[in-house]
């Protein structure tokens, strides 16, 4: 049997764990596939908070965002800004992490 024949058979006899990590290369890839819709689910959108969300409650409710502190960051993220890069590297490491913890747990079953 081939390497392919092989990696097919895999993939036919592991359908999850095939999406699985498939999904987190693409996320590895692109993590702004993952995050940008996730922020603008919330309500952090690329010109700032969008109006009626819960991150505009948020802040309204709060009335005063620190600089550098999570939300202050979390917006950076959505607009592009110094928090693009850790919301990055935050879904990149959470993609190796469940891909590895797939993998381990497939190995016992």
């Amino acid at each position: 049997m081939s390497y392919f024949q092989a990696g097919v058979a895999w993939v036919c006899q592991h359908p999850y764990q095939t999406a699985l990590h498939t999904v987190n290369a693409a996320l590895l890839v692109t993590p702004a596939a993952a995050t940008v819709p996730i922020f603008n689910a919330v309500g952090f959108g690329a010109a700032g908070p969008i109006a009626g969300s819960a991150a505009s409650s948020t802040m309204s409710f709060f009335g005063f965002v620190p600089a550098g502190g999570l939300y202050a960051t979390i917006q950076s993220a959505a607009m592009g800004g110094y928090g693009a890069g850790l919301a990055a590297g935050a879904t990149q490491a959470g993609a190796v992490v469940s891909s590895a913890a797939a993998w381990a747990l497939g190995r016992k079953g």
